[in-house]
C-alpha cells in the first residue's frame, strides 16, 4: 500500500506576503518552542530507555515517551501550547506589508528543511504552492492573458529557493526576450519540504484550473525546473496523465536543470548514517533527530515522483513522455574518472542526463553538459542561458531574430 493520505500533509495557500517582519519574529519564535517540544519528545524517550536498562543488542525494545518522567509531558505540553496560542494572537494581527526578498529567501529554506512539519503544525511559516512574478508578487495565472500560439513559461525552482534565485542578468535577458515575443513568463513558488509528488500533484492542479478557467485556443505550456523542480514538472505530468487534465495536451516542453532522476546521493548517504543509529536502542530515539529533515528532503532519495508503497522504496519506472520535447542539462566540476559520480557536486553527472528514464537516443530529448560550475551556481551561468534560449528557438517558441539557433550543441 503507498504512504496512508492521512499522513500527507496537504499544503493551503499562503498568506505570507501579509506578513510584517513582527509577524516572521514571533513565526520563528513559536517555531523554536515547537522544536522545544520535539527535542523534550527525544529527550524522554532516551530517559525511558536507560530506566529500562535493555541490552544493547536487544532491538525489539521501543522507546515510550509515555512512561518518561512527567516532567518530560509537562514540558513538552508547555512548549506546544505556548507555541500555539502565540501563533492564534499573531495570525489576527494585520499586516499588509509584503515580504522582502531576503524573508522569502529564508522562509523558502526554512519549508525546504521543515515544511512538511510545519503544514502539519498549521504554522504561519508554512508554505502553500504560489505563482509569482519575478519580484515576489502574486499572479494569478487566469489573469494572464496567452494570445494564440504563445505559450505560458514558467520556471520551478528547487530545494530550499525560490523566485529570487533565478534572478540574473542571463534569466532577465531571456525573460524579457519571452515577453517581447507575446509570451506569458511566472514563477511557482512553493512549499519543497513536501514529497515530491505531493508539489507535483499540486502543479498538476493548478494547471488544470487554469486551462479550464481560460481555455486558451493552440497555445502551449513550457516548464523548466532546476533541481527538484525538474522532478517536480514530472510528477505533474504524470498525475496529469492519469488524471486526463486538458492542460497535458499543450505541455510541449520541459527543461531539467541539473535535476537528480536517479536520486540523489547526499541523502541516501544520510539515511545511512541515520539508519546507523538505530543499532541499539539507547541511540535509537536520537534517529528522530535526523528524520527531522523533510518528507521532501527524502523523497530525493529515489527521486519519488509518484507516492512510494514505503519510504525506501525506490521510485517504479515510468516511461518518458514522447508527446513534449525535453531538454536535460547537467553540470560537473569533477572529471577525474573516480570522481565524477559527484557531477555538480549534487547530483551526478548520469542522474542529471535521465538516468534510466529518458532513452539515450530519442529525437524528442537534447542533452546539454556544462563544465566548471556548481549546482547552484548554474542559475546563474551565462552559457546554460544561451543553450536554453537556442532550445526554445528550436523548439519554436522564440523567433530567432539574431541568427542564435543555427550554432548546434546538443548531444
Amino acid at each position: 500500500m503507498p504512504l496512508s493520505s492521512s499522513a500527507r500533509p496537504v499544503a493551503s495557500p499562503s498568506p505570507a506576503k501579509r506578513h510584517t517582519s513582527f509577524h516572521w519574529l514571533f513565526g520563528l519564535f513559536t517555531l523554536a518552542m515547537r522544536s522545544g517540544g520535539e527535542l523534550t519528545r527525544v529527550a524522554g524517550e532516551m530517559h525511558h530507555t536507560v530506566t529500562a536498562a535493555p541490552m544493547p543488542w536487544d532491538a525489539k525494545h521501543q522507546a515510550d515517551f509515555s512512561k518518561a518522567p512527567k516532567v518530560y509531558k509537562l514540558v513538552k505540553l508547555v512548549f506546544e501550547y505556548g507555541s500555539d496560542s502565540i501563533h492564534q494572537w499573531v495570525n489576527r494581527l494585520p499586516g499588509q506589508t509584503p515580504a522582502s526578498g531576503a524573508l522569502v529567501r529564508m522562509r523558502s529554506a526554512l519549508n525546504g528543511v521543515v515544511g512538511d512539519k510545519l503544514v502539519e503544525w498549521d504554522h504561519l511559516l508554512a508554505m502553500g504552492m504560489e505563482t509569482v512574478d519575478e519580484l515576489g508578487n502574486d499572479i494569478q495565472l487566469s489573469q494572464l492573458n496567452l494570445q494564440k500560439r504563445k505559450s505560458l513559461v514558467l520556471f520551478v525552482h528547487g530545494l530550499c529557493l525560490s523566485e529570487h534565485d533565478w534572478q540574473g542578468p542571463g534569466h532577465s535577458e531571456l525573460v524579457a526576450k519571452l515577453r517581447e515575443q507575446g509570451h506569458q513568463v511566472a514563477w511557482i513558488r512553493y512549499n519543497t519540504g513536501l514529497p515530491i509528488w505531493e508539489n507535483g500533484r499540486q502543479l498538476a492542479e493548478l494547471l488544470d484550473q487554469y486551462w479550464t478557467q481560460t481555455k486558451p485556443r493552440k497555445s502551449s505550456i513550457t516548464m523548466i525546473g532546476h533541481s527538484m523542480g525538474g522532478l517536480v514538472i514530472r510528477s505533474a505530468n504524470h498525475y496529469a496523465e492519469k488524471q486526463r487534465h486538458a492542460w497535458l495536451v499543450a505541455s510541449h516542453n520541459a527543461a531539467y536543470l541539473a535535476s537528480p532522476h536517479a536520486g540523489a546521493p547526499l541523502e541516501k548517504i544520510g539515511n545511512f548514517s541515520n539508519s546507523m543509529l538505530g543499532a541499539t536502542p539507547y541511540s535509537k530515539p536520537l534517529m528522530a533527530l535526523g528524520n527531522i529533515r523533510s518528507r521532501g528532503i527524502r523523497s530525493l532519495r529515489h527521486a519519488n515522483v509518484t507516492e512510494p508503497e514505503h519510504e525506501n522504496a525506490p521510485q517504479p519506472w515510468l516511461p518518458m513522455s514522447d508527446k513534449s520535447h525535453h531538454l536535460l542539462v547537467g553540470a560537473r566540476r569533477f572529471y577525474e574518472s573516480g570522481n565524477r559520480w559527484l557531477g555538480d557536486g549534487l547530483v551526478p553527472e548520469d542522474s542529471a542526463m535521465g538516468g534510466p528514464y529518458f532513452p539515450q537516443q530519442h529525437p524528442n530529448v537534447e542533452r546539454v553538459m556544462l563544465d566548471q560550475v556548481g549546482h547552484l551556481a548554474l542559475l546563474q551561468d551565462h552559457r546554460m542561458y544561451v543553450y536554453l534560449q537556442r532550445w526554445l528557438i528550436k523548439r519554436g517558441v522564440l523567433e530567432d531574430q539574431e541568427g542564435e539557433g543555427k550554432a548546434g550543441f546538443f548531444r
